[in-house]
């Protein structure tokens, strides 16, 4: 079985692979696999979230039928796109405490674009 991080490498690359465009994008951008639990009995979902900043978050959904797609063909649920500007700008996010080093990231990411 392939860990979340080969998950997240090997979509990215087949994402890169479809639509070559996309590679600008998605430098600016944070892929993470969730693991969410649903049901009863609880059952396993996984999907990929694609964080991107505010400015770029137009251009990356404009592809989420290719993520979602790509995700599907890796046995993967969904792939959804998140603004991540958005939550670490959020003053009841509570992600700062309960994932503060995704909260890094996203603050990285954030910053990151601003700069380019």
């Amino acid at each position: 079985m392939l860990t979340e991080e080969a998950l997240v490498q090997k979509f990215t690359t087949v994402v890169n692979d479809r639509c070559p465009e996309l590679n600008t994008l998605l430098k600016y951008c944070h892929v993470e696999l969730v693991n969410s639990y649903w049901g009863k009995p609880e059952k396993l979902l996984q999907y990929f979230v694609i964080y991107a900043p505010h400015q770029l978050l137009a251009s990356v959904s404009a592809y989420k039928e290719t993520f979602r797609s790509v995700a599907e063909d890796l046995g993967i649920a969904n792939a959804i796109c998140m603004n991540a500007t958005r939550i670490i700008r959020d003053r009841c996010s509570t992600l700062k405490q309960k994932d503060p080093i995704l909260w890094l990231e996203l603050q990285f990411l954030v910053s990151q674009y601003l700069e380019h």
